[in-house]
């Protein structure tokens, strides 16, 4: 389901319940809640999804063809990762071309944490720290985001537009796929 197509069903939705989400800073507080919250799974079920048509579609792209669809065009490609083997069998070999271990040496994040636990230095001793603030979701009412997808649901079949049926149809599976996706994770995320 595409971005637009998302954002579309929300705005109809919205429309029809008096709410123009066009203008979000006139929004209430708790319309913006509602809104993140379902863009939330939304998203990362249209994420998963995507990754799903993407397993099935690299078993029929042949590499550098662009194979069109309606809404646009997809192509194989490869991306090259690396990692190191074996440290000691790096350096050996390095070594072996005269280069010194010393020169490719490098500070392990994971030593490092671990080293901050046994002594007197501060996280922020060694670390850079750029704190940036963000808004997640605390809590999931399961039923009412239920509700509330069967109610655009509803009024989208009963709009008169010629694209409702499709919409309710992408409705219908965000619905199962939402069911399959969200639960409430507490924790907080680290990038280190």
């Amino acid at each position: 389901m595409g971005e637009g197509s998302v954002s579309q069903s929300v705005q109809r939705g919205d429309e029809r319940e008096g709410h123009d989400v066009t203008e979000l800073p006139d929004l209430e507080t708790s319309t913006l809640v509602n809104l993140y919250t379902l863009l939330s799974d939304v998203q990362r079920d249209a994420n998963d999804f995507r990754q799903e048509v993407a397993d099935v579609l690299l078993s029929r792209l042949h590499h550098d063809r662009p194979v069109a669809g309606q809404y646009g065009s997809v192509q194989r490609t490869s991306r090259r990762n690396r990692s190191l083997k074996d440290d000691e069998d790096v350096l050996s070999m390095l070594e072996a071309e005269g280069i010194d271990r010393e020169r490719v040496m490098s500070v392990d994040r994971q030593k490092v944490d671990e080293a901050l636990e046994v002594t007197t230095l501060t996280e922020s001793d060694v670390y850079e720290i750029d704190e940036s603030e963000y808004v997640r979701k605390a809590e999931v009412d399961d039923d009412v985001k239920e509700s509330r997808l069967q109610g655009l649901k509803d009024r989208l079949a009963a709009s008169e537009e010629t694209e409702a049926e499709e919409l309710q149809q992408e409705i219908e599976a965000l619905e199962e796929r939402i069911d399959d996706l969200t639960s409430f994770r507490e924790g907080t995320e680290v990038q280190g």
